[in-house]
């Protein structure tokens, strides 16, 4: 299988191509999304995405993901399922969200532009944020995650600076 010879991992190629192209539902009409969400390592794309269609306040959550603990995963997605299935069948928690960036991806033009990486909810019950916040109170002196709030009435300061930078609807979605 190509997949292997390259050392790819298929299950999240699949998975990331669903969640930047949820466009193409139609194509996998028995997949409403997945629990993979994207975040961006770059600060200028989450003000676009903070930005985009707002007329209120927007925010910007920024995440340290070294104090979420081990949670980068060198496992392949298909082995994290497996594994979910069965703590799941098992009626156990499925963890803490999970953080993947395998060094080795099938080249996808938004993603790279959005200097994409994926954690995975693994509890959909509860929100990322809900989460960290409890992991945090476990933790002495640790900040897993800050939420910036971006004031109303400050988007069209940010779509100038966006726009000086390049960073347009055209950048952050290329193959449109």
């Amino acid at each position: 299988m190509v997949a292997q010879q390259h050392d790819i991992d298929a299950w999240f190629e699949f998975m990331k191509r669903l969640q930047q192209y949820p466009e193409e539902e139609d194509s996998f009409f028995f997949l409403k999304g997945t629990n993979l969400l994207d975040w961006t390592q770059s600060p200028d794309i989450a003000l676009y995405f903070a930005n985009e269609n707002r007329n209120a306040d927007g925010a910007i959550y920024i995440c340290d993901a070294t104090a979420t603990g081990k949670t980068l995963q060198v496992l392949r997605l298909g082995a994290i399922l497996d594994k979910m299935r069965e703590l799941g069948k098992a009626g156990l928690p499925l963890g803490a969200p999970l953080l993947f960036s395998p060094p080795k991806q099938i080249l996808c033009h938004r993603a790279k532009n959005q200097q994409a990486v994926y954690f995975a909810q693994m509890d959909l019950r509860y929100d990322l944020e809900y989460i960290w916040q409890l992991r945090e109170a476990a933790l002495s002196g640790e900040t897993i995650s800050i939420k910036l709030v971006l004031p109303a009435g400050s988007e069209a300061a940010a779509s100038e600076y966006l726009a000086k930078k390049k960073i347009t609807p055209t950048f952050i979605y290329p193959d449109v």
